[in-house]
């Protein structure tokens, strides 16, 4: 079968790799057919006929060791590699480089004890809404009134994001956020990018005296890994997609569902158990290099 063997350098992606990653394949039971050089020190193509007999973890394990700080991504070389009607992605951490809850949390002096909880929830080692409604009840008391507003403007929007968006926007894609953190940031965070849907948690507010606070609670349903997979599901029926043809992009735990369900999963910067499970990993400083795993080279998208 057919399959495409993309490699990204975390930093640099020069003949040296590319030469070890050459020599891994000559002598494993597959056929190199070409490759094509998609950014020059940065990412290459190598397109393959694997053997029905390939064992495909030892293949994977083979080229990690060869080249260690390179993400390689193993795909079937079909058109829906670049033909791509959905992104869903997940938002802190993702999109932007905090945990706004974190954030939050700061304003009370327990983000220790916030950020610990989010590390193991985002590790899988805590229920998702278990660990929200423990956090969320830590941010009882926070004045709220202009929470939203404060907090806009120390959001730190990740490298190559808004690359990305506009040149998926520019190809017809649809694009949206499924947070397990705030709507009133993931709308914001939706303008910002030109995304198409925004969702995740509310956040109860209650008045004590003449002042808004948080209440320590949530409101409605909870964005957790089974929302964030039947959102990605229902958004590709009402728009005609193909599941083959949405993506789903995200670090944590709560991210697997949709990335799994999705036609191609890809954990970004993920902690080390969900890299483990994703489909598909990219650890390098750019969201933007995720269109070099869809195919695009530089002169295509510059």
């Amino acid at each position: 079968m057919s399959h495409v063997i993309t490699a990204i350098g975390h930093s640099v992606l020069g003949a040296t790799e590319n030469g070890a990653i050459s020599e891994v394949l000559k002598s494993s039971p597959v056929v190199v057919s070409s490759f094509k050089l998609l950014s020059r020190d940065k990412a290459t193509d190598f397109f393959v006929d694997i053997h029905a007999n390939t064992d495909i973890v030892e293949l994977r394990n083979k080229l990690k060791t060869a080249v260690p700080n390179v993400d390689l991504i193993l795909q079937e070389n079909t058109d829906f590699r670049k033909e791509k009607g959905l992104i869903v992605f997940d938002m802190d951490s993702t999109l932007i480089q905090q945990e706004v809850i974190e954030m939050i949390a700061a304003q009370a002096n327990v983000e220790d004890k916030v950020a610990e909880i989010t590390t193991r929830a985002m590790n899988g080692e805590l229920d998702f809404k278990q660990s929200l409604s423990e956090r969320v009840a830590l941010l009882k008391g926070i004045h709220s009134q202009t929470l939203w507003d404060d907090l806009k403007p120390q959001l730190s929007f990740t490298p190559g994001v808004r690359e990305l968006c506009k040149f998926m926007k520019s190809k017809g894609c649809k694009l949206a956020v499924c947070s397990g953190g705030f709507l009133p940031l993931a709308e914001y965070v939706k303008e910002e990018l030109g995304l198409d849907y925004a969702f995740a948690n509310l956040l109860k507010t209650e008045i004590v005296g003449d002042v808004e606070i948080l209440s320590g609670e949530t409101i409605g349903d909870i964005v957790d890994g089974e929302r964030k997979r039947d959102l990605l599901v229902r958004l590709a029926a009402e728009n005609g997609v193909d599941l083959r043809n949405t993506v789903a992009v995200g670090d944590g735990a709560n991210d697997l569902l949709m990335m799994e369900k999705s036609g191609f999963g890809v954990a970004w910067n993920a902690k080390p158990t969900v890299q483990l499970k994703a489909p598909a990993c990219l650890n390098s400083k750019s969201l933007k290099d995720v269109l070099y795993m869809f195919g695009y080279s530089d002169i295509d998208i510059n």
